[in-house]
């Protein structure tokens, strides 16, 4: 009997070659085998292993980490970096990003209404309350390191192979406003691998998905294609009184697809593109606890669409002493919205007026906007040569975005929010960075890093009066905020040994001034107010290592943050009104995480984050409520995740086929305020997901369920007085099954 390992090794740029190594080469084989630590969420490296005849086969699998833009394994990483697949996750796809961030400790996504104003915060340091416009990035997005506008970060993670999430100031590497950290969006390489994927999935609440999946070699030597399209929806479970509907309910349509050109031994094209149309009826906020909770009254729900087109094209090429890669990418985000702003529910609370006094046949308190954006970036990085004695990465890069904002506001509350409303905000961005790791020896190293820029951001306004009392009939307006800018920081860091590493760092952080994009004071003929840049300084320490041969892994990372003019956006739900605000704040905590596989069948996972959050300098009696000590809103106390997965090999019982299962359990403790002046926490949480199926060479089937115990989840609150309170909530019970099938 033979061993064999199966190794996968990169050869060029893209190209794959397998490589089969026998027993009679024990020591690479050997050596290859001790390569094979499991991180929560992340192999660091890939093995296949199984002996000829045997009826079971372990898979380690290789996932390439590129958090500093080129692929390395994570046990050189020294950050902290969290890595989830999407393909493997029991969560839903219609609620990607929110479902992510379950998985990921200490990293929270708030939601009020629809994917266009989804949010999030890492460490505590994000958008807070609300953003302010898509050039609000304190949290960066990006497409395989390619920027994103925040209004293009919640999509459809079709076929993607994974998401990274970087904590902590990534200015340098991932763009001028990535203060807090990245999310970091990899889809699957047109790597020349045939791969044709049909699935689908149906559940209850209306849900279901279609997959069609398609990969291979066009032309041998010369081309690669892959492309992907999806088609998933369903309902929730908040009744809207008036119309009887179920909200939200959602039906959306997505495609991405990949080419790779090999112009030659040394130089690749990749060009790729996704489009999503995302339509979608919902609501903003509900009454806590009212009457036939969970459930709103409006006469119309929350209409949303968007129509999101990403493309990008990448050059590479290998000269002798280093790699040089040009980028290109371009967004188009068009959306619409149309809201009823007097849920009957909570107006009724509010007044003591029957629900029934705030219904209109035609929607007299609504409102019918439209967002447009269209956004272009490039980059030209030079970096060093896999396996160079020192590694270091240096570029230019330009981002540039045009965004509209246009409708009608109606309101019966007070002369805010009526009339005709327009705005176009520009921001034009130049930036030059480099980051340098210098070997001090055989084991420590010192890794500075520095981005400077100049940003320049515009806005142009006009509003026209309905003839509301109190409003001008009319009013336009301009301005202007722009300056240059330095970020980065250094790190240093000590390795035990390849799988063990220590490090520390310090980081200066950075998020761009601008203005929001509604000016709510043009009604009285005041301009915009603008906010000024927001500046951080990081404190991390942290480390990772392997144990028991590979079949246990451990990381963990301690940080404190000291954010200066944190970007706010307050809103006064009953006088309608908008509050900018520049504040200060601190957060410190810690994130640990393990994997272990406990037998050949069983592995045991887990994650948990703390975050400790307080605004600190706050003006007295600030007009957003925030005061000294208190929480920062929509930030969990602690959260975290724990996870089982089963492989039963059914040859043994004479049986093909292997019989997989998986359970999760996701929570968060300790308090999550809703608002800036912690009026009152969100519930916590606790989430249990589960898979059971049996998988063939060719086609498995599954059950799934999730939100088992149809958990009453609170993604984000408001309060309108200290006792009429409302919160967005979170979707609740699918159970479901599904199938896929290879060709």
């Amino acid at each position: 009997m033979g061993v064999h390992i199966a190794v996968q090794e990169r050869r060029g740029l893209g190209a794959m070659t397998k490589t089969t190594l026998s027993a009679r080469q024990p020591n690479r084989a050997s050596a290859l085998c001790r390569l094979a630590p499991l991180f929560a969420s992340t192999a660091i490296a890939g093995v296949a292993i199984w002996s000829d005849g045997a009826r079971s086969q372990t898979v380690l699998e290789t996932i390439e980490v590129t958090a500093r833009r080129d692929p390395e394994q994570l046990a050189d990483v020294p950050m902290s970096v969290d890595v989830v697949r999407p393909h493997e996750t029991l969560e839903g796809p219609s609620n990607a990003a929110i479902d992510i961030s379950r998985r990921v400790p200490n990293y929270s996504v708030t939601d009020v209404g629809n994917p266009l104003f989804a949010f999030g915060a890492i460490r505590g340091v994000g958008t807070l309350s609300f953003p302010q416009n898509p050039f609000d990035s304190t949290i960066g997005y990006a497409l395989n390191g390619t920027p994103l506008s925040m209004y293009g970060g919640t999509q459809q993670l079709l076929d993607v192979s994974r998401v990274e999430v970087l904590r902590g100031p990534q200015n340098v590497l991932f763009g001028r406003s990535s203060q807090g950290g990245t999310i970091n969006i990899i889809p699957a390489e047109p790597d020349g691998e045939r791969d044709i994927r049909l699935r689908g999935e149906i559940g209850t609440r209306g849900e279901y998905l279609t997959d069609l999946i398609a990969g291979g070699t066009i032309v041998p030597g010369v081309l690669n294609g892959r492309g992907a399209i999806r088609f998933t929806g369903g309902n929730g479970n908040v009744k809207n009184l008036i119309g009887g509907e179920d909200l939200p309910n959602r039906d959306i349509g997505a495609a991405r697809g990949g080419l790779r050109w090999f112009l030659g031994e040394r130089t690749t094209m990749t060009v790729t593109g996704f489009y999503e149309n995302d339509r979608r009826d919902t609501f903003n906020y509900i009454l806590r606890g009212g009457p036939n909770y969970p459930a709103v009254m409006l006469d119309e729900p929350l209409g949303f669409s968007r129509k999101l087109g990403i493309g990008t094209a990448e050059v590479k090429h290998e000269f002798d002493a280093f790699n040089l890669t040009g980028t290109f990418g371009i967004q188009d985000i068009r959306a619409r919205m149309s809201s009823d702003n007097t849920d009957g529910l909570i107006y009724s609370a509010l007044t003591g007026l029957p629900p029934s006094f705030f219904s209109s046949a035609s929607c007299s308190d609504c409102t019918r906007y439209y967002f447009k954006e269209r956004a272009y970036s490039g980059e030209l990085r030079a970096s060093s040569k896999d396996g160079a004695p020192i590694r270091w990465t240096t570029g230019l890069n330009i981002y540039s975005s045009t965004f509209s904002q246009g409708g009608t506001n109606a309101s019966s509350f007070g002369p805010t929010q009526n009339g005709l409303y327009d705005a176009k905000l520009d921001l034009n961005s130049y930036s030059a960075f480099g980051e340098v790791g210098l070997p001090l020896n055989e084991r420590w190293t010192l890794t500075p890093g520095i981005r400077v820029g100049h940003d320049s951001v515009s806005r142009k306004g006009s509003y026209v009066s309905n003839g509301t009392p109190g409003t001008v009939p009319e009013f336009n307006e301009y301005g202007k905020v722009d300056g240059a800018f330095v970020a980065g920081g250094a790190t240093l860091s000590y390795k035990f040994n390849d799988q063990s590493l220590l490090y520390g760092s310090i980081k200066r952080g950075y998020s761009n001034a601008g203005f929001p994009y509604f000016n709510i004071f043009s009604v009285f003929g005041q301009p915009a107010p603008s906010y000024p840049a927001s500046y951080s300084w990081t404190y991390e320490a942290g480390g990772r290592t392997v144990l028991l041969d590979g079949r246990l892994s451990l990381e963990g990372s301690v940080f404190y943050n000291n954010v200066s003019d944190g970007h706010v956006n307050s809103f006064d739900l009953q006088a309608n009104q908008f509050t900018i605000a520049a504040l200060d704040y601190r957060t410190y905590g810690f994130e640990a995480a393990a994997r272990a596989r406990v037998t050949e069948r069983w592995t045991l996972y887990g994650g948990i984050g703390y975050t400790h959050s307080a605004f600190v300098n706050v003006p007295a009696n600030d007009p957003t409520g925030a005061r000294n000590g208190n929480s920062l809103p929509g930030v969990p106390l602690w959260s975290g995740v724990v996870g089982l997965e089963n492989r039963l090999p059914l040859g043994e019982f004479g049986l093909d086929g292997t019989l997989v299962s998986s359970a999760e359990f996701q929570f968060t403790a300790g308090r999550r305020a809703a608002d800036l002046a912690n009026t009152f926490d969100l519930h916590p949480y606790q989430i249990v997901n589960a898979k059971l199926g049996w998988e063939g060479e060719r086609f498995k089937v599954y059950a799934f369920g999730r939100n088992i115990f149809n958990e009453n989840i609170e993604v984000a609150g408001a309060a309108y007085t200290a006792t009429v309170l409302a919160v967005m909530p979170g979707l609740g019970r699918v159970v479901g099954l599904g199938a896929e099938i290879k060709f």
